[in-house]
């Protein structure tokens, strides 16, 4: 696909809904993250959707008795120098809330961002810097936690329960995994070279000396004070996890945790280049694993060619291959996988900082992938995701560029003729079901015409 053929093709995936911006401020790159939950939501939709944003939760809204819901439903956070905007998945629409933690423009700056539900409670964790009197940053992680019968209460008032803790070194990415010795715990890399891990503990969460034990490679991390750059956790339906995670130097460490949480084995290797993401996904599409199932490992650089590592739970990090031209718009950023094209198969999405967003599929019978689409942002592209914002059925694309994010809907001309397709697949494979049960009667009556004339 040549250029021109990638350009006109613009519309034929996604078309922009809408666009929030940052006001004045910028973005991080680990600025943005999805979570789920089980807390109902509640606000109904504004006149001035989608641009209205909730800044408090409005009285006189009296809970109704539904309890939690029965499934998680994914919205989304996204954060600029000091504000938080939650995208609440509504039927029909979203609704945007501002929260409000404290921090001052121009003084603090979010590094990231990450969010979790445990037991009906949400727990924020935000990596800060802040510049004191004498003008130095201090950095600092504040986790925020709360808990009401609406999403959008315990959102707008979880500033109300906060907790400080003091950073030597420059935070960067923040992420959380459950686990079965200490429950929830936040994983943050540093400059200094260290995973560092933070637990509850008495009601109150501190940093806890047991990393090595729980993640041995990560223990390696900080003997050798490696800076990570970005970590992926991959939880897989049937209890098990992979983690993977990508250094300054161009290190890759690679990690299979069994159901009862060991690591049973682990892979490293070195390019020539940062990392800036690495992403593990399964090609297939499905809630289930089955033996079949593969998993493939992209990772994405600031000076060399997007690589997706092939297979690794049996080739480790041996076998690659390149994703092309992406490295023709200056340093990939993110990277994400989403089932574009309702094939059952994901594609992998790459935002660079050359404003470009590329989508690869693999080619049919191959290992090699093709650009399928691409499209171009008016800024630097910082982070990828989707989700079903206004639950209709289909997942928006959500892009984060420096100064907004990005709301992209699905072309729904091709989502009907997708829909058609499997409909009239699945009456076709009735039909035949049907066709069969009427042959196997008539088999039957046979033998028993047969039998009865002996």
């Amino acid at each position: 696909m040549n250029d021109h053929e990638i350009l006109n093709t613009d519309d034929e995936l996604f078309r922009e809904t809408h666009y929030a911006r940052y006001g004045f401020e910028r973005t991080n790159i680990y600025g943005l993250t999805t979570f789920d939950s089980l807390q109902p939501t509640c606000l109904h939709r504004q006149p001035e959707f989608p641009s209205h944003r909730f800044d408090s939760f409005p009285t006189g809204i009296v809970p109704a008795n539904h309890g939690a819901l029965k499934k998680p439903v994914r919205h989304l956070l996204s954060a600029s120098a000091s504000e938080i905007v939650a995208f609440i998945s509504r039927d029909g629409y979203w609704n945007s809330l501002n929260i409000a933690l404290g921090l001052e423009a121009g003084k603090s700056e979010i590094i990231a961002i990450d969010i979790a539900e445990v037991q009906n409670k949400i727990y924020l964790a935000i990596a800060v810097a802040e510049k004191d009197d004498s003008d130095e940053f201090q950095y600092s992680l504040r986790i925020f936690e709360g808990s009401s019968y609406f999403l959008e209460q315990t959102l707008l008032s979880i500033k109300d329960v906060s907790q400080i803790i003091s950073i030597a070194s420059a935070p960067m990415q923040i992420s959380h995994v459950q686990t079965n010795e200490q429950g929830l715990v936040f994983l943050m890399s540093a400059m200094d070279g260290h995973i560092h891990m933070f637990g509850k503990e008495n009601d109150a969460f501190l940093e806890l000396s047991s990393l090595p034990t729980l993640f041995p490679f990560m223990g390696q991390i900080n003997d050798r004070r490696i800076r990570i750059l970005f970590m992926h956790i991959y939880d897989r339906p049937n209890g098990e996890r992979v983690i993977c995670a990508g250094g300054q130097d161009g290190d890759i460490f690679l990690a299979f945790y069994d159901k009862e949480g060991h690591e049973v084995s682990s892979h490293n290797t070195r390019i020539f280049s940062p990392i800036t993401s690495v992403l593990i996904f399964q090609p297939r599409v499905s809630k289930n694993v089955n033996e079949h199932d593969v998993l493939h490992l992209v990772v994405t650089c600031a000076i060399e060619l997007a690589i997706v590592y092939r297979c690794i739970e049996k080739n480790g990090l041996t076998k690659s291959r390149v994703l092309p031209q992406s490295g023709r718009y200056d340093s990939v950023l993110c990277s994400h996988v989403m089932d574009v094209d309702w094939d059952g198969e994901n594609e992998i999405l790459i935002g660079t900082y050359g404003h470009q967003v590329l989508i690869y599929k693999q080619v049919a019978g191959t290992q090699d992938y093709n650009v399928l689409w691409r499209r171009q942002f008016a800024y630097p592209i910082y982070r990828i995701s989707h989700l079903d914002l206004n639950i209709d059925g289909l997942d928006e694309l959500i892009v984060t560029t420096m100064y907004g994010v990005h709301i992209l809907q699905p072309n729904m001309k091709k989502a009907r003729e997708r829909l058609l397709e499997v409909l009239q697949h699945v009456d076709a494979r009735k039909r035949h079901m049907y066709e069969l049960m009427l042959e196997w009667k008539h088999q039957k009556e046979m033998e028993k015409a047969i039998i009865f004339e002996h």
